[in-house]
């Protein structure tokens, strides 16, 4: 039975290798996720309640589900008229996040904002960038937004070496 939350529970998706943890937690409209490794820890801004453009996607429905042997987390979001959707898997060194967002207007952001340990790395994919700025760590699409239709980003999360 896949482990749906919607509400106060936090949910924790481990490394099967004890690497790390992904732990997500309903913070006031959604859930809000810290990605551990050890000691070190950062977190995702979720930004203001209600904001169609918020600093990170808005995961509203989460579950932790078994996917050929391995545990997988799943979510899906909306706010404004956009819709959000999520997967994080384990890797060898880290997590993999893979973040959608289809949108029927031209977002004033897209991408996922992280405070947080300098000791922990992001690997963006070849569809996504990091940008650096007021402290923090936004990972985006790469290339223009500025149209309606479904963007993606995606990126590894693993202990500095």
């Amino acid at each position: 039975m896949p482990n749906l939350s919607t509400s106060a529970s936090p949910l924790s998706l481990q490394h099967p290798d004890h690497l790390g943890r992904v732990h997500f937690e309903w913070t006031a409209d959604r859930f809000q996720h810290a990605i551990e490794f050890g000691a070190e820890r950062i977190a995702c801004r979720i930004g203001a309640d209600g904001a169609a453009w918020p600093d990170s996607p808005p995961i509203q429905q989460l579950s932790i589900e078994s996917i050929e042997g391995r545990e997988v987390a799943l979510g899906v979001g909306c706010a404004g008229t956009s819709h959000w959707s999520l997967s994080v898997e384990p890797t060898a060194d880290g997590f993999r996040f893979d973040w959608a967002c289809r949108v029927k207007e031209t977002p004033q952001q897209l991408g996922t904002r992280y405070d947080g340990a300098a000791a922990i790395e992001i690997v963006p994919d070849d569809q996504s960038t990091v940008v650096v700025d007021d402290g923090s760590k936004r990972i985006q699409p790469s290339g223009p937004i500025a149209s309606v239709g479904t963007f993606r980003w995606c990126y590894t999360v693993r202990a500095a070496s």
